[in-house]
């Protein structure tokens, strides 16, 4: 079985034809910008989504209006897919709450919990019908049972009110009394009112749900049923307390302090100690357990507790949850506390969370499609999902993952080499191979690096000397116009290493850029503007005398400006076409992608129109602005970290994860005229060996500019271009 597409050209694709197998593990190389992501998402996965929507409409177009373009024939399974990078998750969100954990702490709470009255201090169990039912059903037959309401009062002033009403049976101090021949007893401690003496027949289950029916409005749902000689039984069928009458909600309170948050500024709520609930939730039970204590649990102490608390039809029932903790147990994180937030989470650790999420539910017939799913993961996880994967194919599911590990890559069953290049010198099918055929093509552009040893220029022999830190009370020693790494296995702490590093640097004076850990762009739409070559033109573009003429100020160069901006796009560059709820992204008619007004678009500098001037390549563009220094430097850089290919009308929508972190490396670089220190967060991802080839020569060249490097990276070949490992430090 295959998935066959026509004539793919989504982005930079070249129109070419594609067969990919069913039922196996396909892995997508080949540089950064080539093209992997818009084959996999934008067009397979949008494909996929468009054919579903026809169906749905019962509207068969020949194209999907998407952004994808080309045709898909015959059939498509259904896809699951997860992008580049990890999800943005909210900061404050915590384990419990990304694994669905929370809700089913809240369900199980709702039929078997007991809840803490904040007034009196009572637990108290709610029951429901069902669970009145089900008691009488296993009563053996013919047994006899009272039917008694506890009363909250226990007064002479509450019993001599039910007298007047007719009720003269009744428990008083746990003895049985009928007060229409008997007085009432001077020293009261309990009260129950005797509503119906019964026995387990026929028809005696219609008498048991009428009694309930009349009893509410005496005592608020709260029963006793009594066998005579034997056990007595509590229920209570309403949100009221059982012994002072408080109303209580059964569903979870969010604490009221820190609005549910849990943390306020990242330090734990003083209230709920970072647990979400208001105080008397945190101290209410389930099997015996405060729900602190349950939310205190890592997720092997939540496993060993549910597989000891539920019964085995519930455990049939959960099975996606018990399947799901076995999974975080598999990846070696159930060492993680449900209660654990997303910012105290290491990247590889929201990776692996993201995987569980992904792969929770034991489907079949599903076509998964990951884009770097080993980002983060140390070279052990990165074999567990191997060994996931090969699990879930062989019941019938099928994968297609973009990746760049060389040895993921050798694991495939079928390889897809998209190439050569980045941009418009990329979006080439080179070969679609079974593996066997694929490792063995001397043209490949990965075979090169299948038996290379040594991947990466090591640093120009120099005196060592060294920058001594503390952190946690040991001395870290880091190489001084190096690379240093930090190394080692994911949810160790290493992420937190890093981070303790850079501060310790910043607070001795040093001057520090330090990147995202989780990378994204936003606001700016454009290359040109978030590089910080806009800002540096427009101060030019200004003085042109065909824009004073116009009368043109700088808010008439700016993307954001309504002076500025394109009036038909607002400054995007594109519209967004809506035809029977399919989306078509249509580029502006007006500006032609370039998102600006066209007075300005329009100006003529050095023979080219600024329209013109926006289509140049970095590479082109270079020889033009020779003689605008801080262009210049950008554009050097850009061409350094191999990005010459891109446009600089180029939207950042468009760009692969390496494409826009080798940007963001620029943009950091140009900000400042010193720098001492480079602290980095992944810089791999999304690049290709040959990337990182580039990548170490552009760290070289920093080096020896007299700046120091070090980074936190999980890549196999890391380890290589480093100078230094640092590894754990307990």
């Amino acid at each position: 079985m295959y998935i066959q597409l026509k004539r793919v050209s989504t982005h930079n694709l070249k129109g070419f034809d594609l067969k990919i197998p069913l039922n196996k593990l396909v892995v997508i190389t080949g540089p950064s910008g080539s093209g992997k992501s818009s084959l996999t998402f934008d067009t397979i996965a949008a494909l996929a989504e468009a054919r579903l929507n026809q169906i749905k409409n019962l509207s068969f177009p020949v194209t999907p209006l998407s952004k994808a373009k080309g045709l898909l024939l015959g059939i498509i399974p259904p896809v699951i897919a997860l992008s580049q990078g990890v999800r943005d998750w909210f900061l404050y969100k915590n384990i419990s709450e990304i694994l669905g954990l929370f809700s089913f702490i809240s369900l199980l709470f709702y039929e078997k919990g007991k809840i803490k009255c904040p007034n009196c201090g009572s637990l108290n169990f709610f029951h429901t019908l069902k669970d009145l039912i089900l008691w009488y059903k296993n009563l053996p037959d013919n047994s006899k049972f009272y039917f008694l309401l506890p009363l909250q009062e226990a007064s002479s002033k509450a019993l001599s009110y039910l007298i007047s009403q007719g009720y003269t049976r009744f428990f008083i101090n746990e003895k049985e009394y009928d007060l229409s021949e008997e007085e009432i007893p001077h020293n009261i401690s309990s009260i129950y009112l005797l509503f119906d003496r019964m026995i387990k027949e026929e028809k005696g289950l219609s008498r048991l749900l009428e009694n309930v029916r009349v009893s509410q409005n005496i005592n608020r749902g709260n029963i006793i049923l009594k066998v005579l000689d034997g056990e007595v039984s509590s229920f209570n069928l309403n949100n009221f307390c059982f012994q002072c009458g408080n109303f209580l909600l059964k569903e979870f309170l969010r604490c009221k302090t820190c609005r549910g948050l849990g943390y306020k500024e990242k330090k734990p709520c003083e209230v709920c100690d970072g647990l979400k609930l208001e105080p008397n939730y945190l101290e209410s039970e389930l099997f015996s357990y405060s729900l602190r204590d349950i939310f205190n649990f890592t997720l092997k102490e939540f496993k060993h507790f549910l597989e000891n608390n539920l019964l085995e039809i519930e455990k049939e029932s959960f099975q996606n949850i018990i399947f799901l903790l076995e999974r975080a147990e598999f990846f070696e994180i159930d060492n993680l506390k449900l209660s654990t937030p997303v910012f105290d989470l290491s990247l590889g650790e929201r990776k692996i969370l993201e995987i569980l999420t992904l792969f929770s539910s034991d489907l079949q017939g599903v076509l998964y499609i990951l884009d770097e799913p080993t980002l983060g993961l140390d070279e052990n996880k990165r074999k567990k999902l191997l060994n996931l994967i090969r699990e879930l194919i062989s019941k019938g599911n099928s994968f297609i993952v973009v990746e760049h590990d060389l040895e993921f890559i050798k694991e495939a069953d079928f390889i897809i080499e998209l190439g050569p290049e980045g941009g418009e010198k990329g979006g080439y099918l080179l070969y679609a191979l079974p593996k066997e055929e694929y490792l063995t093509n001397k043209n490949t552009l990965i075979y090169p690096y299948l038996t290379k040893k040594t991947f990466f220029e090591k640093r120009p022999l120099s005196k060592e000397e060294y920058v001594e830190v503390v952190v946690n009370g040991k001395e870290i020693k880091l190489l001084k116009e190096g690379i240093n790494l930090i190394y080692g296995k994911t949810g160790k702490g290493l992420t937190k290493l890093l981070k303790g590093l850079s501060h310790h640097l910043k607070s001795q004076g040093h001057i520090v850029y330090e990147g995202e850990e989780i990378f994204t762009i936003k606001g700016e739409k454009f290359l040109i503007e978030y590089v910080g070559i806009w800002e540096a033109l427009r101060k030019i573009f200004v003085n042109l005398p065909e824009a004073k003429a116009k009368g043109l100020t700088k808010r008439h160069f700016s993307f954001h400006t309504r002076e500025g901006q394109c009036p038909s796009c607002k400054g995007r560059g594109y519209k967004k076409l809506e035809i029977e709820n399919f989306f078509q992204e249509m580029l502006c008619e007006e500006c032609l992608g370039k998102g600006l007004n066209y007075e300005v678009l329009g100006l003529t500098y050095k023979g080219y129109k600024i329209y013109e001037l926006l289509d140049f390549t970095v590479k082109e563009a270079l020889p033009l602005f020779e003689k605008v220094y801080t262009v210049k430097e950008i554009l050097y850089k850009l061409i350094e970290l191999n990005l010459s290919y891109l446009r600089l009308s180029q939207r950042l929508f468009e760009l692969s994860g390496g494409e826009k972190l080798r940007l963001d490396i620029v943009k950091r670089l140009c900000q400042r005229e010193k720098l001492d220190f480079l602290v980095l967060y992944f810089p791999f991802q999304g690049l290709s060996v040959k990337d990182l080839e580039n990548l170490s020569q552009f760290f070289r060249k920093l080096n020896l500019e007299g700046i120091t490097i070090f980074m936190r990276e999980a890549h196999p070949l890391a380890p290589q271009m480093a100078d230094k490992i640092i590894g754990e430090i307990n």
